[in-house]
Order: C-alpha cells, then sequence, then structure tokens
C-alpha cells in the first residue's frame, strides 16, 4: 500500500503536474494570441469631416487650402474649399487648422511574414506571430500613416488569408496587395540564399514556359487571386555568391502571362544583363537599388529604355543603408535621383524586416532617403502614393478625391514644405473609420 502511494506521488510530480502546466500554458498563450491579433473596430457610420486643413487632392498632391474633407460611408464624398462643401447634419467635425490632409501612405515592398533578426526567440515569435495575422506590425503601419502595403513574397495561403480578413472588417491594419509567392530557379535566391527548398510554398520554380505560364494561371485566377507576380531575376555577386537567373524562355512566359491576365510584374533585379533581360520581357517595375548593379553609373540605353517603358523602381534605400558605408550609400541615392531625374517612376518600399528595418517607420526612414537623395518632398510623396497604386491598377489608394475610398492621413505642418511633417501624425483614418489618434 506504501509502495501504491508513493508511486502514485511520482506519477504526480513528474506526469500530471508538468502536463497541467504545461496546458495552463497552452491555454494562456493561445488566449493571448486571440486578444492580440489587433481587430478592427467598427466601422464608423457617421460621418466625418476634416475642416479647416490643407487637403492634398488627386494624383498630384495639389494643395487646397482652408479646406473639408466629408467623409460619408467609408469613402470621401466631397473634398474642396470650406466654403463650398455641404456638411450633413450630425456629421462629426473635426477642426484642424495648420494640418494637412493626404492619402495613407502605401508600402511597396514589404514581407509580413517574415521573422524579424537572428536571435534565439526569432522563430518561436515568427510562429506566433503566424497565428496571430502579425497584429503589432500592422498597428505600427497604421500609427506611421501607411494605410497600404504590396507584400512581396510570403506563403500565399497565409497573407490571402490575412488580405481577406482585412478587407472584410475582421482585422485592423493596411489594404494587402499580395504578391503571394515569388518565381525564382533552383540555383536561384531565396532557395540558395536562405536554403528554401524548391517545394517551399512561398516560391515557385518553373522549368518551362509552359509550367510558368500555369503556375501564374493558378495565382491569378480564382476566387482569391494574387495583386501582382514577383520575380527573382539575380546573377548573385561572383564575388560573394553566383546564382542562377529565370531562363528567358521563362522569363517571358511568366510576365507574358501575367499580363494576360491584369497583373503587374515586378522584379527583384541585380546586375545590368538582369535588367537587360527584365526590361525586354516587358516588366512593369524593379525592386532594390545595388552597388552591383548601378555602382558604376546607369547604362544610358538601359536608364532611357525603364523611362520609356514606364517601369516603376523601388530603390529600398532604408534597407541598404545598415550595410552599406556611407560612399556607398550616398552613390545609390544619387542613382535613385539620376532615375527621377530622367522622367522615371520612383516608387517606396522599405523591405522591413530586412536588415532591422522597421514596419511603418521603415517606409518614413525611406521617404526621408529619397529627399536626401534630391527628391523633392512632393516627389517622395507621389512614391509612397498614387504611383504605387498606379501600377497596382487600383482605384482603392494612393489618392485623395471624391469617389475614393476614406484613408486619410493627417499631419501636423506641411509636409509639401517639409517632409518631417509626416513624422507629426494627428490622425490616420481607414476606410472611413478613425484608427489612430494623437491629439
Amino acid at each position: 500500500m506504501r509502495t501504491s502511494r508513493r508511486r502514485w506521488r511520482w506519477v504526480r510530480r513528474l506526469v500530471l503536474y508538468p502536463l497541467l502546466v504545461l496546458t495552463v500554458l497552452v491555454v494562456a498563450l493561445v488566449a493571448w494570441v486571440q486578444l492580440t491579433m489587433f481587430r478592427a473596430p467598427d466601422p464608423s457610420t457617421q460621418p466625418l469631416a476634416l475642416t479647416g486643413v490643407t487637403a492634398l487632392v488627386g494624383p498630384g498632391l495639389n494643395p487646397v487650402a482652408n479646406a473639408t474633407v466629408l467623409v460619408e460611408n467609408g469613402v470621401v464624398s466631397q473634398v474642396g474649399p470650406s466654403d463650398r462643401v455641404q456638411v450633413p447634419a450630425g456629421a462629426r467635425v473635426e477642426r484642424l487648422a495648420g494640418r494637412t490632409v493626404l492619402p495613407g501612405l502605401t508600402d511597396s515592398h514589404v514581407h509580413l511574414g517574415m521573422p524579424s533578426g537572428a536571435g534565439p526567440l526569432s522563430l518561436p515569435m515568427a510562429v506566433v506571430e503566424y497565428f496571430r495575422y502579425a497584429g503589432p506590425r500592422r498597428e505600427a503601419y497604421l500609427e506611421n500613416g501607411v494605410t497600404s502595403l504590396r507584400d512581396m513574397g510570403d506563403d500565399p495561403e497565409w497573407i490571402l488569408d490575412l488580405r481577406r480578413q482585412v478587407r472584410q472588417g475582421q482585422l485592423a491594419g493596411p489594404r494587402v496587395f499580395a504578391a503571394g509567392p515569388v518565381f525564382t530557379t533552383p540555383g536561384g535566391h531565396p532557395v540558395v540564399t536562405i536554403g528554401l527548398g524548391v517545394d517551399n510554398p512561398t516560391v515557385r520554380v518553373p522549368a518551362t514556359p509552359q509550367e510558368a505560364r500555369s503556375m501564374v494561371r493558378a495565382l491569378t485566377t480564382g476566387s482569391d487571386p494574387v495583386d501582382l507576380v514577383k520575380i527573382i531575376h539575380d546573377r548573385g555577386d561572383p564575388a560573394y555568391q553566383a546564382l542562377d537567373p529565370i531562363p528567358v524562355p521563362i522569363l517571358r512566359a511568366i510576365v507574358q502571362e501575367a499580363h494576360a491576365h491584369g497583373r503587374p510584374a515586378v522584379a527583384h533585379w541585380g546586375t545590368p544583363q538582369d535588367l537587360t533581360e527584365l526590361l525586354d520581357a516587358g516588366i512593369d517595375g524593379l525592386d532594390h537599388l545595388e552597388p552591383r548593379g548601378v555602382g558604376a553609373g546607369w547604362n544610358p540605353v538601359l536608364l532611357r529604355r525603364m523611362v520609356a517603358q514606364r517601369v516603376t523602381l523601388a530603390p529600398t534605400l532604408a534597407v541598404t543603408e545598415p550595410k552599406l558605408d556611407a560612399t556607398e550609400h550616398a552613390t545609390l541615392r544619387q542613382r535613385a535621383k539620376e532615375f527621377a531625374d530622367a522622367g522615371g517612376r520612383v516608387v517606396a518600399g522599405s523591405d522591413a524586416p530586412m536588415n532591422g528595418v522597421g514596419f511603418g517607420d521603415g517606409l518614413i526612414r525611406e521617404l526621408e532617403l529619397l529627399v536626401a537623395a534630391g527628391l523633392t518632398p512632393r516627389q517622395a510623396l507621389l512614391a509612397a502614393t498614387s504611383t504605387p497604386a498606379e501600377l497596382l491598377r487600383t482605384q482603392e489608394a494612393g489618392t485623395l478625391a471624391p469617389g475614393r475610398p476614406a484613408d486619410l492621413l493627417v499631419v501636423r505642418g506641411d509636409p509639401l514644405a517639409d517632409l518631417a511633417a509626416v513624422r507629426q501624425v494627428e490622425l490616420v483614418v481607414r476606410g472611413g473609420t478613425p484608427v489612430v489618434d494623437n491629439r
């Protein structure tokens, strides 16, 4: 009898109590994840009038002084001089003299599902963020006035489900425009550089043009298609790591099939030869500037072709800033300025969370670096508003105008005169509902 009791005591200590503790911890973790998913607030049904503001209107961000922006049913119903806008009875009126209202910003290069950092907690936190649908990251974007983002490579099932929940008003956050997986090769980035298997859901590795077309069709059709197609066409750096680009026939098939389904194709590139082949294929956008590609200067023929073909360029200066020395980074800024001066279409992308770049704040830093490169504040803001919306062929972002969704950023000061005003966020409206109020 005594032996039996002793045995039972040890069972409780070694098995039952640890199981109980583990169960409590799991339940607590699940509850914490559910409570911190950053769910969307109830949509506002009351009309909202922002009065006495300077409104940056239309795709050119044209300033209208002493303006009123009227929001009804989630969209901008009127915008213009205050004496010409009829504010309905019962509207919520916000008097905001000295403030500027502009469209919410767009981060054109982000990886919402990518782990941050390389510490021992990075992988466990990535798992937690997967189940929270990157709640803190979505919140950080809104806090910085970023109301749209272009996700440039993630598990398609995860990112498209997140996009769906944001669209349906279940989760709060920026509008998500998703590429889903990236097209690459067995010897390319990120298969070789990060060690992903070719069957990883975040990549597509077609072996023939026919297979490439089939893969693009699968992503761009159906009930939940991607918003754009991302391509990795990069020979790498022979001094560091050579990579295999996509064979030209397959590259062209990817771009052509994307266009056949009304989707832009945007590419990660590295060398002038990569750039030539991408322009020949009809690429719509290029992401990243690196010394191996433009350190010695733009090839004038390729630069003219980029401008003539209206190819956008996301320099992603914020992500290279921590890794390059001052001289190398100044060269990249100069190349971004040369592209803009030639008439090129710049879009602003942070590449968060790579190299420690923050979500939301990283885009603001990118805008600051564009201005440091010599772009005007207006040019930098266009790179985060109407230009990325034009590339994405969307009416849901990028412009403050009647009939457009009320995704609005209110800042203290005049960002056209001094970009620093974009760090003075006072109010953020997402789909007609105020989601950030720093007053």
